[in-house]
């Protein structure tokens, strides 16, 4: 075995993305492959936001975000500048390492820590557990006549899209050129999703709003004509206040669609007692989603 060049044997490196493991068929996947669709009507489903407490929400670090950034930078650029990307991305010189056999690249390790390798080899970073004499070993052991190991200073191995064609027997440049046309297809049908999904809130928004709810003045909710009822945090936040146990809201935040505004108003009296008022409108005078919320702000 060869080794063109060795770090000290504390150099720690991590593959970022955990390994796969196998999916097993769920239940809805078999009834899915028998013909069957999954239902999406809402009534008797729960709204359980009225679970979420501001302790239940943890805010990432500045390492982390940046991290995400980093990972997620590729998939947030339009069409044009993915290619400037992968353009650049292909000319620096990211590799630290790589492992060959019989002269073919079969995986490879990057400055950032993370690593690739085909079936196998790839696993020998992992059983190495970032002890760079380990991972020579490893080599020597599996690989005695074939394996090779090559480790480069920062800035002086191969280009990005050098290794990535000696890792994947293809073309560079063909790879970008897929992938721009597939984001090219992508923001086209994300496109049409936005303008949909945009007409689908208009729509909510503007649903008149034909029952309001107030407790102790404070509005905390609505119902259209339909018996659906619109709450959330400012109900939630309420009972808070009020010392009233996240669980007592269960049924308020229960979708059914044959109840009345005046049975949800019981509803909410047997939560918050007498100090609960409901405001009915007809539908031509009735406020939008979007103004009761306002008001529940």
């Amino acid at each position: 075995m060869q080794i063109s060049h060795s770090h000290s044997a504390t150099e720690q490196y991590y593959n970022r993305t955990p390994a796969g493991k196998p999916v097993q068929p769920s239940k809805d996947a078999d009834e899915l492959s028998a013909g069957k669709s999954l239902s999406t009507r809402l009534e008797g489903k729960q709204n359980l936001t009225y679970l979420l407490k501001s302790d239940h929400i943890r805010v990432a670090s500045e390492e982390e975000m940046n991290m995400l950034k980093q990972d997620m930078h590729a998939l947030s650029l339009g069409a044009k500048d993915l290619a400037d990307h992968y353009q650049k991305h292909g000319q620096q010189q990211d590799v630290r390492a790589m492992i060959k056999i019989d002269g073919q690249v079969m995986a490879y390790l990057k400055e950032d820590g993370s690593f690739a390798g085909h079936k196998g080899v790839e696993d020998l970073f992992r059983q190495a557990g970032g002890d760079i004499e380990k991972l020579q070993s490893l080599i020597e052991q599996h690989y005695p006549q074939s394996g090779e190991v090559e480790f480069f200073e920062p800035g002086e191995g191969p280009t990005n899209a050098d290794v990535f064609e000696w890792f994947n027997g293809r073309s560079y440049q063909a790879f970008i050129s897929e992938q721009v046309a597939s984001r090219k297809e992508a923001e086209y049908t994300q496109q049409l999703a936005q303008d949909e999904a945009y007409r689908r809130k208009l729509m909510f928004e503007q649903s008149p709003q034909t029952a309001v709810f107030r407790v102790g003045g404070a509005v905390v909710g609505s119902m259209d004509d339909k018996g659906f009822a619109d709450v959330g945090q400012a109900l939630a936040s309420l009972a808070d206040e009020r010392g009233v146990e996240r669980t007592q809201l269960k049924s308020l935040f229960t979708v059914d669609l044959d109840r009345t505004p005046d049975e949800y108003k019981a509803l909410l009296s047997d939560v918050f007692g007498d100090d609960v008022q409901l405001d009915t409108f007809s539908i031509e005078q009735a406020p939008s989603r979007a103004e009761v919320r306002r008001l529940s702000q």
